[in-house]
């Protein structure tokens, strides 16, 4: 968490096995408010079955970071 605050990202993207994201719990870190993506709302998160397994959802995965990455 102290690595987080001292690079400071623009965005924070957040992929979780066989649950959910808590993107408000990832918000509510102690000191997290200072950080960019927290205070510009660009916590994202991308359901593991497109990132986190191998093969074509894959495919899946790279469009979504790309959409994330590229929307202001």
């Amino acid at each position: 968490p102290a690595e987080v605050l001292r690079r400071d990202p623009e965005i924070i993207i957040a992929s979780w096995c066989g649950k959910p994201a808590d993107l408000g719990s990832i918000a509510r870190r102690p000191g997290w408010n200072r950080i960019r993506a927290v205070r510009d709302g660009r916590i994202h998160e991308i359901p593991a079955r497109y990132i986190l397994q191998p093969g074509y959802p894959l495919v899946a995965g790279y469009r979504e970071l790309k959409r994330i990455i590229q929307t202001p």
